[in-house]
């Protein structure tokens, strides 16, 4: 069970820090919290020869890998929401953990700064300080704490006498500039030690930016952080190897957060970084077998290049994203070149192959590149209109089906009626779409009042109703081994994917939207790292990865958030409207527009 913790200001005097005195804001990230998922009906089993249970997931809080060490690591003990090295009996063995900070511990060029925290593609204005450390313990005996750098040098350590039953934090004040390059944390527990630990936790000192900008940050860089800047590609979760598994939507998303992140007056990314990363993502991805001119949904690397992933399949809906993102960010930046490319590339795409005998464009091919997958997109939702609105640029008199179930979400999820509007403004009007009559604005308002209603229905003494949290949409399930789908559609939902808050957000107030993030930033749900893939309603748990396309859709979402709160022009909304092909796409479903800015514009929006 997790355990929620809040600490006094009088806490921040032990740290020997001026983040209390300056108001500069302090928050705890986890490194790793040592809570287990066990499936109801499954009885657990320890790995064999030794005391401790499979961990639900192989990765810690930061995206990072860890592991055991010492001449008694296999006696340490992980069945509960803790792990115990049980050293009573052993005078001479010691035995502990190993947390990567930075990537995997077998990537050596990956470490973690001190002083600037999150990505290096990030402002040094935008950037966090971590300013201590807090680890839960109990127990008696000696826990040896250190971290070291990539040469595995020792930057810091300190050696702690426990003598106490019950969990308490410890909290250890950190000089960041002497951590520039730290790459390992380590607890070892020292001979004769009886020592459980229920978490490790970074005192981190958030950017002194306003509380839009710095939620907006933190959400790009989640996603920054599944960036391989050598490759130009983003891969599908932060803890994968480079090359290993990488995602083409969110690599397309990338592309248009860091136009965005860009834009003025922001400057959490110089535009001269978002030129060339967009440049360098072009580049990667015209390099790829594209049949029919569709892209794959994940590649990998090889040693002739990047290919499709073994076992997936090249996706039209992936190819919207992609495509629809890296347009905008060509606009957004005034990369006229950049912009034609895109646009040649996708007039590339046959989508008279793709189309079905229903009519419906084909949601794919499978690894072949020949055979068409059996179903399409004809379900009523943003991912078959991104589809639709593609196949419009390429051919405005194209065949075309009207959607099934007009205005109704699949099973109710969440992301459904707004993945669309991370991209273009049309879908906030109320005017009836010409394709299926749809009034779009009232659907997506239908659809937040519904998922706000469903927790306080369904489960209302839970904690996640009593933060006003929500979010039954689509993602890695809770135990972090199976993809998810939720609804308000469906009876008893109790995993809740939280990226939903903020694809949703422009439809809500935003001042009681940053009310909820801060509330959601105590609980533990918005940790500095990012926000939570999932979580339990009663907040047992939650899945702690760090997923690109979840990160992505955060990312936007706060984005058109900020230019609301703020009543700023959208940049990415502005791009949208002065592009002639994504006018063309749009058109599908909304011809006519109104002479002078659309009414949202006001707004910024």
């Amino acid at each position: 069970m997790r355990r929620l913790q809040t600490f006094s200001a009088a806490f921040f005097l032990l740290l020997g820090q001026s983040a209390a005195q300056t108001g500069t804001p302090f928050v705890w990230q986890p490194v790793q919290e040592y809570f287990i998922h066990i499936k109801p009906g499954v009885t657990p089993m320890p790995v064999e020869g030794k005391r401790r249970l499979n961990s639900f997931t192989a990765y810690t809080h930061l995206g990072t890998d860890f592991g055991f060490m010492g001449p008694a690591e296999h006696d340490l003990e992980w069945q509960t929401d803790e792990v115990c090295a049980h050293l009573g009996q052993e005078p001479d063995a010691w035995s502990g953990m190993w947390h990567s900070l930075a990537g995997l511990a077998r990537e050596p060029l990956k470490t973690l700064d001190f002083t600037a925290a999150w990505p290096g593609v990030i402002a040094p204005s935008h950037q966090p300080r971590i300013s201590a450390l807090r680890v839960d313990l109990r127990g008696q005996g000696r826990l040896k704490l250190e971290i070291k750098s990539d040469a595995q040098q020792t930057l810091w350590q300190q050696t702690l006498t426990v003598e106490q039953g019950e969990v308490r934090p410890i909290l250890l004040p950190l000089s960041p500039a002497s951590l520039r390059q730290a790459k390992l944390l380590s607890w070892i527990a020292e001979p004769g030690s009886e020592i459980c630990l229920d978490g490790l936790h970074l005192g981190v000192e958030m950017p002194t930016v306003p509380y839009d900008e710095r939620v907006l940050a933190a959400c790009y860089a989640k996603l920054a952080r599944c960036y391989d800047a050598q490759s130009g590609f983003v891969k599908d979760r932060a803890h994968l190897e480079d090359g290993a598994f990488e995602s083409l939507a969110s690599t397309g998303l990338f592309a248009l957060a860091t136009a965005a992140v860009s834009s003025a007056p922001l400057a959490i990314v110089t535009q001269e970084t978002a030129r060339k990363i967009l440049r360098q993502i072009h580049r990667a991805v015209q390099q790829l077998d594209r049949p029919l001119g569709v892209l794959p949904h994940f590649v990998r690397r090889t040693a002739s290049g990047y290919r499709i992933h073994p076992g997936t399949e090249y996706s039209t809906v992936d190819t919207a994203i992609y495509y629809h993102s890296l347009l905008l960010g060509a606009e957004m930046t005034r990369d006229e070149e950049l912009g034609h490319e895109a646009a040649s590339a996708v007039d590339q795409i046959d989508f008279d192959r793709l189309r079905l005998p229903g009519g419906e464009i084909a949601h794919g091919l499978k690894e072949d590149g020949r055979t068409l997958l059996a179903h399409g997109w004809k379900d009523w939702g943003g991912e078959t209109a991104l589809v639709m609105m593609l196949q419009n640029i390429v051919n405005e008199n194209a065949p075309r089906r009207r959607m099934e179930r007009p205005g109704q979400a699949w099973q109710g999820t969440g992301f459904i009626p707004e993945i669309q509007s991370l991209f273009y403004p049309d879908f906030d009007r109320n005017a009836p779409d010409a394709l299926d009559g749809v009034r779009w604005l009232t659907a997506r308002q239908a659809m937040l009042t519904a998922q706000r209603d469903y927790l306080q229905r369904t489960w209302p003494g839970s904690l996640a109703a009593r933060l006003g949290m929500y979010g039954l949409s689509a993602g890695e399930g809770l135990h972090g081994d199976s993809y998810h789908v939720g609804g308000v559609a469906l009876p008893d939902q109790a995993v809740l994917h939280p990226h939903y808050i903020l694809m949703s957000a422009p439809l809500a107030e935003p001042a009681g939207l940053y009310a909820l993030l801060a509330r959601l930033e105590r609980a533990g749900f918005f940790p500095p790292w990012g926000m939570v893939e999932a979580a339990a309603v009663n907040g047992s748990s939650y899945l702690p990865m760090n997923g690109s396309l979840n990160a992505g859709f955060e990312t936007l979402g706060a984005y058109h958030l900020l230019a609301k709160h703020r009543a700023i022009p959208n940049a990415i909304y502005q791009a949208s409207r002065r592009s002639v092909v994504l006018r063309r796409a749009v058109g599908l479903f909304f011809p006519q527009q109104p002479s002078g800015a659309l009414p949202e514009e006001a707004s910024g929006r």
